[in-house]
């Protein structure tokens, strides 16, 4: 986990501002491997998507929030019928020295989304109820140095999971350290962190711990670079309940028992972004650690970049692409095998806002997974059309 600030803190303001954005959106969309695995898979579908942003902003308080769903219906060879939810908070608050800040919320959608976009493993197709909550604290001890930390708690729970073969699963995580600015284009940062990671239906309960060190440095002409890593000493523990009978006699397991396993893990996350006048283009490389609803902690190697152009004002166009290679830790006796398995990703979207207050976007995506293990290689092409209207803001200030 890397500790950040929420977001960039803009010049206060010297009132107080509320508002709120309300839109809708309606959405076709065509997938030919909805389920990235053999078999008949072939979709079509639409998404409503009604949504309220709010914001406020006193002189130290910042609040940003935003209600969502997903009212979502595929027929075709799947014939599914869905609900997705979001609701994101985010806040802060300034004094001389100190900022205060909380990122966090409820979020409920499919594995194939959230799950998928994290990890990189495709897990089935449920829904996946997920709380999250983030406090953060820095305190300004110099000019140049500062002090972070942040503290994190993850609950996810599936809909049907036994029936998928999916594990419910909390995490409770801790990171803190020191940044120091060495001038106005260099930022150094060392962190602290450790990680509690509990599966109850594996029985299985992890805990990973380490420090890393990072650089970020401004190269001029919008240029931004930064660079990460450090090792962390994963812990497991895998509870073995006795088998009764002339079974559990033949297997050794008369009792109740614990298998233990420890694994050492470097993780790292490097970033290049240049902006443009009208386009952007970022590259980014990634070795994670993530909690997964398979039951077992994953290692998750990610390379992506995106790249976005402003034709004119009104027309955009963006490129969006990651490879993900994913395998699984701390393999015990009671572990169920992972094997290695890759997915990539690619696709380009073009948004047009033709009214002051409508827009339309269209976008195409291609979708692979491959366990070569197993011999394994399933893709996907999908496509979707969106019409996106954004009603006036509302707001009050005084």
């Amino acid at each position: 986990m890397a500790i950040a600030t929420l977001w960039p803190v803009e010049k206060q303001a010297s009132a107080a501002e509320w508002s709120a954005a309300p839109s809708l959106s309606v959405k076709g969309a065509y997938n030919s491997n909805l389920l990235l695995n053999s078999g008949n898979n072939e979709v079509f579908g639409y998404w409503i998507t009604p949504a309220v942003r709010f914001k406020g902003a006193t002189e130290s308080l910042d609040v940003e929030g935003e209600t969502r769903g997903d009212f979502v219906h595929y027929f075709g060879d799947q014939d599914r019928e869905f609900t997705n939810m979001y609701f994101p908070l985010r806040a802060s608050y300034r004094s001389e020295r100190h900022t205060i800040g909380f990122e966090g919320g409820f979020t409920r959608d499919n594995t194939l989304r959230g799950e998928l976009q994290s990890t990189g493993l495709v897990l089935g197709f449920t829904q996946r109820n997920m709380w999250t909550a983030a406090p953060t604290w820095k305190i300004g001890i110099t000019e140049r140095l500062s002090w972070q930390s942040r503290y994190q708690f993850l609950d996810a729970s599936y809909q049907d999971g036994q029936k998928f073969g999916l594990a419910d699963y909390q995490v409770h995580g801790v990171v803190a350290g020191p940044t120091y600015n060495i001038s106005e284009l260099d930022q150094i940062h060392v962190t602290g962190e450790f990680t509690r990671v509990r599966i109850p239906l594996a029985g299985l309960e992890s805990t990973y711990y380490g420090a890393q060190g990072g650089w970020t440095h401004d190269f001029g002409h919008q240029v931004t670079g930064s660079i990460s890593g450090g090792g962390r000493l994963v812990n497991s523990t895998q509870d073995l309940p006795a088998i009764p009978g002339i079974l559990g006699v033949l297997l050794g397991r008369t009792a109740d028992s614990a298998v233990t396993s420890h694994e050492i893990i470097w993780v790292y996350h490097a970033s290049l972004r240049k902006q443009f006048e009208r386009s952007m283009i970022q590259i980014e490389g990634s070795r994670e650690i993530n909690p997964s609803g398979f039951g077992r902690l994953l290692q998750t190697d990610r390379v992506g970049g995106s790249f976005s152009h402003n034709l004119t004002e009104t027309l955009t166009v963006s490129l969006n692409g990651a490879l993900y290679f994913v395998s699984g830790i701390t393999t015990t006796r009671n572990s169920v095998p992972l094997s290695q398995t890759r997915f990539f990703s690619v696709g380009p979207t073009i948004s047009w806002k033709f009214a002051q207050w409508w827009a339309v976007d269209v976008a195409y995506t291609y979708g692979e997974r491959a366990v070569d293990e197993l011999d394994q290689r399933n893709s996907a092409n999908s496509t979707f059309i969106m019409l996106t209207y954004t009603g006036d803001k509302w707001s009050v200030s005084r």
